[in-house]
């Protein structure tokens, strides 16, 4: 019965919502389109947020065969919708005239045990910054297979970066959000047009000089190493260090590694900046069940979408064990990511906001998007939001799935 009620619900929420625009309003977004208008909740973003392609630039990355059907066994979806945080419930952020959720799907064991879609469920949708451990990943994979030393300076790999503050920080800084460079970032720093992180994202949409050269010249704020600093800067750092030691596009790169081999039900795409650089922090676009494929590559789960194992178990356990300690608490960039969970996480690494004591892994995106792994649970949840509620649902998904049996 519970099955029956939640693949009608799935059908029925996946018509709803889906606000339709004139030609003339679709012309009027496309040209207003920037860093401000795509950034804050509003119906105008939303458009953005499900059809960047129609506004900028993009570079697709393909999927290759047919996508393995996912076995759904679904679960009481009130176990989901009564998940507590901080004495609410999840099912406020779901559900109601105009809910903050999108999309969310949860899978265990290979199997979808709850989705719900407040859009229709094949809806292409911004990432956010879920896409950084994309790069996370990649990097890793190099670095397996002996390509990159990620305690080495960057400069080792790319040399436009010698004599540069960014030339002298090692790999391993940059992937863990612990640079040093001057580009930390949060929403009162975007609002600051002098900020370096906000001319890198003026530039990315070409409201600003040069994107490549406003990236390399981030000057430095700190020593590397010493703080946990959040930054959209580091993942491009990444992704441009990728296509450097592969001489290839860091879209090719991805689909060549991941993508076409990780069993995906439909195509993908990174947006460009004007001079051609994916936008690889979080301009990236696919359906929810895409995002959850590329999560359960970080569990045993693999083999339900894959045909090979993509992300080795020695992987993910380097991910998990790659936490600097004594870094994570010490700016105050932290709070936002300690405060939305039930319990600490120990840090960040290789691009995830947060590692637990647990092994769990969880990415946020902005405005409310989440990617959280828990490879001990053999359990991914990925969701996309229209904006943030007074709580993250990343506090509802830590709890509900840390007390799964």
């Amino acid at each position: 019965m519970f099955k029956k009620t939640l693949i009608a619900a799935v059908v029925a929420l996946s018509s709803a919502n889906v606000a339709a625009i004139t030609t003339e309003q679709r012309q009027e977004y496309i040209d207003d389109f920037g860093m401000i208008s795509f950034m804050y909740p509003s119906e105008q973003a939303s458009w953005y947020w499900e059809n960047l392609d129609q506004v900028v630039p993009t570079a697709s990355v393909k999927k290759s065969g047919v996508a393995i059907p996912l076995e759904r066994a679904y679960i009481d979806p009130n176990l989901v919708y009564n998940a507590t945080f901080n004495d609410t419930k999840l099912d406020d952020l779901f559900n109601g005239e105009d809910p903050s959720l999108n999309s969310m799907m949860i899978v265990k064991d290979g199997k979808v045990i709850f989705e719900q879609h407040n859009i229709p469920a094949n809806t292409k949708h911004v990432w956010m910054s879920n896409a950084k451990p994309i790069s996370g990943l990649i990097i890793a994979m190099l670095e397996a297979e002996g390509k990159i030393d990620v305690s080495k300076p960057l400069k080792t790999y790319i040399s436009d970066l010698e004599g540069k503050d960014w030339g002298d920080v090692a790999v391993i800084d940059v992937l863990n959000m612990q640079s040093g460079m001057d580009h930390e970032e949060n929403d009162s720093v975007r609002a600051n047009p002098d900020a370096w992180i906000t001319k890198m994202m003026l530039a990315e949409v070409g409201k600003d000089k040069g994107y490549y050269e406003t990236l390399i010249n981030i000057p430095k704020a700190k020593a590397p190493g010493q703080a946990f600093e959040y930054s959209s800067a580091n993942t491009q750092m990444l992704s441009l260090l990728a296509s450097t030691v592969e001489n290839k596009t860091f879209s090719e790169i991805f689909e060549e590694r991941v993508w076409a081999k990780a069993g995906m039900t439909g195509d993908s795409y990174f947006t460009l900046t004007p001079d051609g650089y994916e936008v690889s922090h979080g301009l990236f676009n696919s359906n929810v069940e895409d995002m959850a494929r590329f999560a359960m590559l970080f569990t045993d789960s693999w083999s339900a979408t894959a045909k090979e194992q993509v992300v080795p178990d020695s992987m993910v356990k380097h991910i998990q064990q790659s936490v600097k300690p004594g870094v994570y608490k010490v700016s105050p960039a932290h709070t936002g990511f300690v405060g939305m969970f039930p319990d600490e996480p120990i840090g960040g690494s290789y691009q995830f906001d947060a590692v637990f004591k647990d092994g769990d892994l969880y990415k946020g995106g902005m405005r409310g998007q989440g990617l959280y792994v828990s490879p001990d649970k053999n359990t991914v949840a990925v969701w996309f939001s229209n904006r943030v509620e007074k709580h993250n649902v990343a506090g509802y998904i830590r709890g509900f799935i840390k007390d799964m049996k």
